[in-house]
């Protein structure tokens, strides 16, 4: 068996005892204003029902939206910045984007 194989195996044998409650494993709380891919959906479908309507509200492609939002890629700094604002001041945004 690979290094990786064995790492897996080791891994899910170690969830398997922490599921059945023989052990404890360590936890960490994310911080609310991380952008996971859970919370980029969130941000989302506050402001637009559908990734179309935020492409068309917010100039961020439906296609660039939902690869955030399935966790294949992630938002650069700039992109964060626009989002969190996008979730603090949606209106703001929008009429600073109006022509």
């Amino acid at each position: 068996m690979s290094k990786v194989g064995a790492d897996l195996v080791e891994a899910f044998e170690e969830m398997a005892a922490h599921l059945r409650g023989e052990i404890e494993v360590e936890s960490y709380d994310v911080p609310a204003d991380v952008l996971t891919p859970a919370r980029i959906k969130e941000i989302r479908r506050k402001v637009a029902p559908s990734t179309k309507i935020f492409e068309r509200d917010f100039g961020i492609s439906a296609r660039t939206i939902e690869s955030y939002e399935q966790g294949r890629r992630k938002p650069d700094m700039a992109m964060t910045v626009l989002l969190r604002v996008i979730d603090r001041e949606a209106e703001a945004v929008k009429r600073a984007l109006a022509r």
